[in-house]
């Protein structure tokens, strides 16, 4: 057996004479630290339990087979009996007559046939979805036989420009919800609620609503949601004048009050920004997070800013100039992990920021912010910062931005208003247009005074239209009691909430797929929203009778001003009917309006009018500046969640969808610093409480402390959580959660902290304090799940000096060893394990290619079906790959969710994501880079699914070939062969396939089937899962209309990953034989998380073509291949992100080459002075570099190729 270890720079050292040096024991190494992944020189990692470096972690991240696959393996006596006694106890429950499936008689569908519909092609409909406090998407919905099954982003709409962001991707999931309210509901006094018909609520609000004339409406109050809407307007204008006397309230509980008011001080009226990113050359963000289309830090301009911020940063050429993005921000925002400099402070300090920048603007020059000056004392900020910012801003008049977030006062966004103008950004980087009287209102005042009225018994009829005040209205309001006081609430809802609940009449509402309806967005498109499809829950009020209305809010709106029969087609037409105009053009024009998905031009704006900078410093003058926070007298601020404001409750693919910064998942903890947490006694708990030998055994979620949150004398108990690069003395938390009345999903999940904002609070509070109190929670986080632990130079960073100097070198390394000259190593590859490891040379020829290397043209070793000589397969017809930008990357996540509505994956709830089982085949992987989890230099996101390897590891180990290599270079998964071994899973180091545990597919995540409070009893199961499908009630079937009918739904057993959207290459294909092409052009179609990326952030395409925008991106010096020197040869390839330091803050990293290796070389026989293997020197001057040599090789293996932890 050979000696010789294969470490080419342990053998370089060698050949260099400096010896062998001694490797230590097995011992020392599991004693000796872990190294961390380097990104740039500085260390990176994905959690804080991997740069604690616990042995729990170890064991957790280096077991041998991937999270869950043991599970299964350790039984008992008792679970046995348990799980037979509920078994039993489920048979005997199938068999009564009540539980029997109905017999349905079937017709063929070709009986009445639509003429535009052809079986099995989708057919597409522009429509519109409104965004919460105003503004809109554009969307395009994609229709199967009638049934919505997608929703994209409208190509044509100026906002979505054919993307999406996540809350539009999940809307038709809420569609198909089993949950919704589905008939009218009644409360009566004696029996509580009943079911009532539309008849009923009809005759019931006759005589109300003359008693109300009679009143001119003094005593009714009508809460709407708020949004900008041309028809509703016209019908409150209508509905003012039948009831003068009434209550108009536009409430959004999230609504960002300071802005508006910041607003009014500026142009002395209520304005929207509408920014262009795309021309900002220089950026500063005072805790707004602009780049957020959903989600925390949601903007209704969200699409555009970050489609516009991507567009200045994906530098190609080394000529290429970028943008640079500084951020004072509270707590890790998608912005902030862009940014080239960010500052983790407290709220209230960034107001001091605000302030300090304006100073240090008008002490360059800048005129009209000299006499801006606050009262009060400047905190401890950091000049340099700030001067620089200042500096930057100046220098790029007319092209730079200053932005304030809802957590500051009106003051300071009055401030940014001011600054923008004084720099000439006004009409070149932001825009402003007139907001509409019900977005410019203060719901949150509104309502506060609509409480009062209620309590002192003016009111006797509340209406709510699309709204929950019970759930979310201020905590010191007692809105909810004085609610159940009113004498008649009526309630239209689409969803179950709160409010709903406890409103004498419920009224079922049409989903936005369901209705016709109108929106405007944030730029004055406007768009027509038109139903895709029949409302599904249009009950009959008798068996004989026509289906009962299932109105729109606008149908409604109209019903309750008077008309009996409303229709919301008339109601749009007759809005826009001055847009329109009259005779024929009319109709072309609507025919137009409702293909095209938007108006041909924006609404013109208003002029703002000049800027009054006088009225600023007046405010400015008479403001005072906020006390930094402490321990006692902490910071809060809250945001929305995934789920919004709470609207989104009972969406599953919404609170699976992990938070960027926290990758939280099916819970809202409170959010805070390492540091406060630790101050504060509540970080969270380990994984197993200190015992290792149950860490895959146990329940293994990780506990988070409970704590008593406390503001203005209001107390909510949540529990607690640390976000690395959160400033010390705040707390974040969520709102949207703790919902008690939304359905199955969304019902008690996380905690309800809207009663701790009082009504004068937004979204951001002083002098709250944080107490622990007994008990923890589970908190099921996927932070480190699919880690791939080990593996070096994951996500790659230069700074632009290092693109700009060295982005065209490309080096052909010539290996001393094996006498090959490897592959042409560009830019990107050089910074990593290429620069230093063997050749990517195959020990076999593979049978596509034709060779150990690249596929070779000339090569005609191949014969075809006729005998003749042929090239290899991967040179011919068209091969799919995929490049994604991490320059771009925002790491929203709206990949994952249109990927999840594409290729039908489930959820799988709370408690399997804990155990590592979700099934998403595109995950987002979240680093930090930096020496302090407290305040870590910066934040990057990788989405990571399935690389097609071309060398595929997976395929050389399945047993039955379920997972073999298509002609077009795409990993197939064949599901009707697949028996779960899970082998592939264990041999796939990108961890990207996922496994069936359970029939996630075809039954609701939740167990929910007739007899599980029996099963409960008998065994108290922890999984209902485990109950054998064929005992399980399907109770959710409407929720099987929503699924894409090309794509097969898997079931129990069964491996799946990312498939490339093979379907839509299959339609593609179809369509293209149908036109006489030959191949499928570039962007004839997309993949589902191409399509939807709101920063364009991922590119697919045939790699053969060199004129493909896929082959272009393969072949820049940022383009490298994860783990490519496995030589699995990956399809998937990745464009290193980019930042642009200013020199005068950080010294930009120029020569990223001029680096020793990083960390320690144990274990490899190499010694401190280390040469290239080209034969040149290594400068060892501790500048940045992006990979380390792994310091834990156990044993002296000859057979040790390279140093990696795959066999570890």
């Amino acid at each position: 057996m050979s000696t010789l270890d294969q470490c080419h720079s342990t053998t370089a050292e060698h050949a260099h004479g400096h010896g062998s040096a001694v490797l230590p024991s097995k011992q020392e190494l599991a004693r000796s630290p872990r190294e961390l992944t380097r990104i740039a020189g500085r260390k990176a990692w994905r959690s804080t339990d991997e740069i604690a470096d616990t042995p729990e972690f170890r064991d957790f991240v280096e077991r041998e087979f991937p999270a869950g696959i043991t599970d299964m393996l350790t039984s008992s006596r008792r679970t046995f009996l348990q799980l037979m006694g509920a078994s039993v106890a489920l048979a005997g429950a199938a068999t009564l007559p009540g539980c029997r499936r109905p017999d349905h008689k079937i017709l063929p569908y070709s009986r009445e046939i639509p003429e535009d519909v052809v079986i099995g092609k989708p057919l597409f409909y522009a429509s519109a979805m409104p965004l919460p406090g105003g503004g809109a998407e554009g969307l395009l919905i994609e229709t199967h036989e009638g049934r919505p099954t997608k929703v994209e982003g409208n190509p044509l709409h100026a906002v979505n420009q054919g993307k999406s962001s996540i809350w539009a991707q999940a809307s038709v999931l809420s569609l198909y919800d089993p949950d919704r309210l589905k008939f009218p509901m009644y409360k009566n006094p004696a029996r509580g609620r009943l079911e009532a018909t539309f008849e009923d609520f009809k005759g019931w609000w006759g005589p109300e609503a003359e008693r109300l004339l009679a009143t001119r409406g003094a005593s009714v109050a009508i809460l709407v949601d708020k949004k900008t809407s041309p028809t509703r307007d016209a019908i409150k204008a209508d509905l003012k004048k039948k009831w003068p006397a009434a209550t108009w309230i536009a409430y959004d509980a999230t609504q960002n009050s300071s802005a508006i008011a910041g607003s009014r001080i500026a142009f002395g009226k209520p304005m929207r920004e509408v920014l262009d990113v795309a021309k900002a050359k220089t950026i500063v963000s005072l805790d707004r997070d602009f780049a957020s289309a959903s989600g925390p830090g949601f903007e209704p301009g969200g699409l555009i800013n970050a489609r516009g911020f991507a567009a200045n940063r994906a530098v190609m050429k080394t000529s290429d100039d970028m943008s640079r993005l500084y951020v004072v921000e509270c707590q890790a925002s998608i912005t902030g992990g862009m940014a080239d400099h960010r500052k983790r402070v407290a709220p209230s300090v960034v107001t001091h920021y605000a302030f300090a920048l304006a100073a240090a603007l008008a002490k360059l020059g800048v005129s009209g912010l000299g006499n801006i000056a606050p009262k009060g004392v400047m905190g401890t900020i950091d000049t340099k910062f700030v001067d620089a910012a200042a500096e930057d801003l100046l220098a790029n008049k007319g092209a730079s931005l200053v932005l304030a977030g809802p957590s500051q006062p009106a003051e300071v966004h009055g401030l940014a208003h001011a600054i923008n103008a004084a720099l000439g950004n006004a009409g070149k980087t932001v825009a402003y247009r007139t907001m509409s009287e019900d977005e410019a209102s203060d719901g949150l005042a509104d309502i506060g005074a609509l409480a009062a009225r209620m309590g002192k018994g003016e009111i006797d009829t509340v209406i709510c239209i699309g709204v929950n005040p019970v759930y979310d209205a201020p905590g010191d309001l007692g809105f909810a009691e004085k609610f159940a006081k009113v004498k008649n609430t009526i309630t239209w809802s689409v969803e179950s909430t709160e409010t709903a609940n406890e409103s004498v009449w419920t009224i079922n509402g049409a989903h936005t797929l369901e209705s016709w309806g109108d929106v405007e967005a944030i730029d004055g498109t406007r768009s027509v929203i038109q139903p895709m499809i029949a409302p599904l829950y249009s009950k009959p009020d008798d068996a004989s009778g026509p289906a009962a209305p299932v109105w729109s809010e606008i149908e409604f709106l109209a019903f309750v001003g008077g008309n009996l029969k409303p229709d919301g087609l008339a109601l749009v037409r007759g809005a826009w009917a001055g847009a329109l105009g009259t005779g024929a053009e009319s109709e072309k024009k609507w025919r137009r309006i409702l293909h095209e998905g938007r108006t041909a031009t924006p609404v013109a704006p208003a002029a703002p009018g000049p800027l009054k900078m006088a009225d600023v410093a007046t405010a400015a003058s008479a403001f005072t500046l906020p006390t930094p926070p402490t321990q006692n007298r902490l910071d809060v601020v809250f945001e929305n969640g995934m789920v919004g404001d709470g609207r989104f409750g009972n969406n599953p693919w919404l609170h699976e969808l992990p938070q960027p910064g926290t990758r939280v998942v099916w819970e809202n903890p409170a959010l805070m610093s390492p540091k406060t947490a630790e101050m504060l006694g509540v970080a969270p708990i380990s994984y197993n409480d200190g015992d290792p030998n149950k860490i895959y055994t146990d329940r293994k979620f990780p506990k988070a402390r409970l704590a008593e949150v406390t503001l203005s004398g209001r107390k909510v108990t949540v529990a607690c959580w640390i976000c690395p690069g959160m400033a010390d003395d705040t707390v974040v938390l969520t709102l949207g959660y703790g919902r008690t009345s939304c359905g199955s999903v969304g019902e008690n999940v996380g905690s309800n902290v809207y009663p701790l904002r009082g009504a004068g609070i937004s979204r951001f509070g002083q002098g709250a304090t944080v107490a622990l109190v007994e008990g923890t929670r589970e908190v099921a986080s996927t932070q480190n799940h699919w880690s791939l632990e080990g593996r070096t130079t994951l996500v790659r960073e230069v700074d632009l000096p290092a693109w700009k100097k060295h982005g065209d070198t490309v080096k052909n390394m010539v290996d001393s060893i094996y006498g090959k000259e490897a592959e042409r190593v560009n830019f990107a590859e050089q910074l990593g394990e290429l620069s230093h490891t063997p050749p990517n040379v195959s020990i076999y020829n593979n049978p596509y290619n034709l060779s150990d290397q690249n596929p070779d043209p000339a090569n005609k070793g191949a014969v075809d079906h006729l005998g003749n000589p042929t090239a290899a397969q991967y040179t011919k017809r068209q091969q799919w790959g995929m490049t994604i930008d991490l320059a771009s990357c925002t790491g929203c996540g709206t990949c994952t969710i249109a990927c999840q509505s594409e290729n039908n994956i489930p959820v799988v709830g709370r408690d399997e994501v804990a155990k590592g089982r979700e099934l998403t085949w595109i995950r987002v992987d979240r680093y930090y880079t930096g020496e302090d989890i407290n305040e870590p230099d910066s934040m990057m996101h990788q989405p990571v699914g399935c690389v097609h390897c071309e060398n595929a590891p997976c395929e050389t180990v399945c047993p039955v070939n379920a997972t073999v290599h298509g002609p077009e270079g795409i990993n197939y998964q064949v599901y009707n062969r697949c028996i779960g071994t899970r082998y592939c899973a264990n041999n796939c180091p990108y961890k990207v396939r996922r496994y069936n545990f359970f029939e996630f597919g075809i039954s609701k995540f939740n167990g929910g089937f007739y007899g599980k409070e029996l099963a409960d009893k008998v065994g108290g199961i922890p999984n209902v899962n485990w109950i054998p499908p064929r005992l399980r009630e399907k109770v959710d079937e409407i929720s099987r209309m929503q699924r894409n009918p090309d794509v097969s739904v898997r079931m129990r057993g069964v491996m799946e990953k990312c498939s490339y959207c093979i379907q839509r290459i299959n339609a593609a294909r179809a369509e293209m034989k149908l036109e006489n092409l030959q191949n499928i052009p570039e962007g004839f179609f997309q993949s589902a998380c191409q399509q939807a990326c709101p920063s364009n952030a991922i590119v697919f395409g045939d790699i053969n073509d060199p004129e493909s925008k896929v082959s272009k991106t393969r072949a820049n010096g940022r383009s490298y291949l994860l783990l490519g020197y496995l030589n699995t040869r990956p399809r998937t390839s990745y464009l290193m992100g980019v930042k642009n330091p200013n020199p005068k803050l950080r010294a930009p990293v120029a020569d990223p080459q001029d680096h020793p290796h990083g960390g320690d070389h144990k274990g490899h026989g190499h010694s401190s002075d280390h040469h290239d293997h080209d034969g040149h020197d290594h400068k060892n001057d501790g500048k940045g570099h992006t990979h380390f040599i792994d310091p834990r090789k156990r044993f002296k293996d000859v057979g040790y190729a390279l140093s990696l932890s795959i066999l570890s």
